[in-house]
């Protein structure tokens, strides 16, 4: 009899256990499912549950789609792309003013073997970005991008940085190979501008 008794508890605990295993994947599925699919499986739920879930996804929000995403890329990767060559340059002009006595390639050479230099242009670029602080730059990338995305543009501008200044570094790289076969090459390059 005890041995019978011992059967049906385990039995017992199986199945509430079973039962506690479908609720947990009803969640889950319900989270990461297609929206048809999430409201058959949330109707699995309590009250209480669908409750907490509708709580949940309204304080994540909607992450954008890949066309979205794009879109934000696009507002972002030409401003990047001319804030990390201007910061590039003006390095590069300061480094040659702190040596006038030594050729101007040497500064660039300085500035282009430099992690250090190319992280803190890299930095730059960023701030430049998404601190609305810093100025114009980041004003219009606020002033673009939807508001309900705005808590993704650190993200977002931090590839876009990183994008732009090893882009930046590259073309200049090969500007100074041309210029070694045509010295006259640099001459079309854009003035420097500090407050780029």
């Amino acid at each position: 009899m005890h041995t019978n008794s011992s059967a049906m508890s385990r039995r017992a605990v199986a199945a509430v256990a079973a039962v506690a295993m479908i609720a947990l994947c009803a969640v889950v599925y319900s989270s990461v499912g297609s929206s048809n699919a999430a409201g058959e499986e949330t109707m699995l739920l309590s009250e209480g549950a669908r409750k907490k879930l509708h709580e949940a996804v309204e304080r994540a929000g909607k992450a954008p789609s890949s066309k979205e995403r794009t879109h934000i890329q696009h507002i972002l990767m030409p401003i990047a792309n001319h804030l990390a060559t201007r910061l590039l340059y003006t390095e590069v002009a300061e480094k040659a003013r702190a040596n006038p006595t030594k050729p101007g390639h040497q500064a660039m050479e300085m500035v282009l073997s430099s992690h250090k230099e190319e992280n803190s242009i890299e930095a730059m670029v960023k701030n430049k970005l998404v601190n609305i602080n810093s100025g114009d730059w980041a004003q219009q990338v606020y002033a673009k991008v939807p508001a309900k995305y705005h808590k993704l543009l650190p993200a977002l501008a931090t590839q876009a940085a990183h994008a732009a200044t090893v882009d930046s570094f590259n073309k200049l790289k090969q500007q100074m190979l041309m210029a070694e076969k045509n010295p006259s090459y640099m001459k079309h390059l854009p003035p420097t501008d500090p407050k780029a």
